[in-house]
């Protein structure tokens, strides 16, 4: 997804006139198919409601996607899926007494992160 896309997309929901060449470039860092809240707030300077209006938005025209990821434990993603269904169980590497251990560890007790995509 060529950026100016992104940036466009950004630049007509907050309906700014142009986007500073620093956030512009602070957006090229963003991977546009896992975009978090907290990095739409971050790069944008707003706070965390105003940046999920905006994916929320972007969402509803159709310009997004949207997915959950399972993250394990120690915040890796264990399963990630756009269209919000996740395996009830998945692996993680969990440390027991001091040696890492594959588990088997249920979706249901772990953290779920949202985040969006560019069509």
């Amino acid at each position: 997804m060529p950026l100016p896309k992104l940036s466009s997309i950004i630049s007509k929901l907050f309906a700014t006139p142009e986007l500073s060449q620093e956030r512009i470039n602070a957006l090229s860092q963003l991977n546009p198919q896992r975009i978090y809240v907290e990095n739409v707030r971050s790069v944008l300077g707003v706070n965390t409601a105003e940046a999920t209006k905006l994916c929320e938005t972007a969402y509803h025209q159709g310009l997004f996607s949207k997915g959950i990821e399972v993250r394990c434990p120690d915040g890796t993603v264990a399963a990630a899926s756009t269209e919000h269904t996740i395996p009830s169980t998945v692996h993680c590497w969990v440390e027991e007494n001091g040696h890492l251990e594959e588990k088997e560890l249920s979706a249901g007790e772990l953290e779920k992160v949202n985040f969006y995509a560019v069509k």
